[in-house]
């Protein structure tokens, strides 16, 4: 009883709404993300400088979903699918200024249980592309012969290879940094972290109220499995310091689509983007320019 009083506290504490307001902490000159947190922040300011709105959807159950929209007067769009707990405006906006530089509109949509999105729970993915389904259907009916990219980031990258099995109207080509791979690894992995005692009863229990609270199997999302059936082109990529080598040769691998890993050294999770900028802006314009024809 107590394992799954325990588990529960678990569940609520993994996936329930982050707050709104958490931001990256500024540090000093000496920290070894001081460069990247700078960057984030001076991205944020320049990209709040341009004409933007904000949008919403509703999702398959009901919740009301919002976004930011930057119009660039372009037929490309590429929507971001920012990772767990984050800001999606501030991930987003280092890449979001590169993508509008060459030309594409850029949609920032709030996930699910983040910032003023609706939801109680994030559900890591097992819902989340379905939101992702609409938001694509949303750009479809503002430009119905354009063309889509799905950029997603750790959680969102994961997301990224789940929406690469489903077909999509006008989606060309798919991102995914640092993904998580699956649903039951990820899940694994924080309530680890969270919980010191009896890690793996807890994650028992906790996985048995994911699996009920979403309607979902784990299997279902093993996202190295599934990719066999994508129909997208993939770029995956990750820092050289996260090891992710071996998973993602093995996601191109399974996948009959064209895919490319790019693997960027010295990097950790996520700042790869801002630590070895040129090799990977070089390395989505090549893929974009293979994969778009505008």
């Amino acid at each position: 009883m107590f394992e799954k009083l325990k588990a529960n506290i678990l569940f609520h504490h993994l996936l329930k709404r982050p707050d709104i307001n958490k931001a990256y902490k500024m540090v000093g000159p000496e920290d070894s993300w001081y460069d990247t947190i700078t960057t984030v922040h001076n991205s944020l300011a320049q990209i709040r400088k341009i004409q933007h709105e904000t949008v919403q959807i509703k999702s398959d159950d009901g919740l009301i979903l919002r976004g930011i929209y930057y119009p660039n007067a372009s037929k490309k769009t590429m929507i971001w699918v920012h990772g767990y707990t984050s800001h999606a405006e501030r991930e987003s906006a280092f890449p979001s200024l590169f993508y509008r530089s060459l030309g594409f509109n850029v949609l920032i949509p709030y996930l699910r249980a983040h910032g003023p999105s609706e939801g109680k729970y994030i559900a890591l993915g097992a819902l989340e592309y379905l939101d992702i389904m609409r938001w694509v259907d949303m750009i479809n009916e503002r430009i119905p012969d354009g063309e889509i990219v799905i950029h997603g980031l750790s959680m969102g990258g994961g997301i990224a290879l789940d929406l690469a099995t489903q077909e999509m109207k006008n989606v060309r080509c798919l991102v995914s940094d640092a993904p998580s791979v699956n649903i039951e690894g990820f899940f694994r992995f924080l309530s680890q972290t969270a919980s010191k005692h009896n890690p793996d009863k807890a994650f028992s229990y906790a996985t048995e109220r994911f699996l009920k609270e979403f309607g979902v199997s784990v299997s279902d999302f093993d996202r190295v499995k599934n990719i066999s059936q994508a129909k997208y082109p993939l770029l995956l990529s990750a820092g050289s310091n996260e090891q992710m080598d071996v998973v993602l040769n093995e996601i191109k691998k399974q996948s009959p689509m064209q895919t490319t890993v790019l693997i960027l050294p010295g990097c950790n999770h996520g700042n790869g983007m801002y630590k070895q900028t040129e090799m990977y802006q070089s390395a989505i314009k090549d893929f974009l320019n293979r994969n778009l024809s505008l």
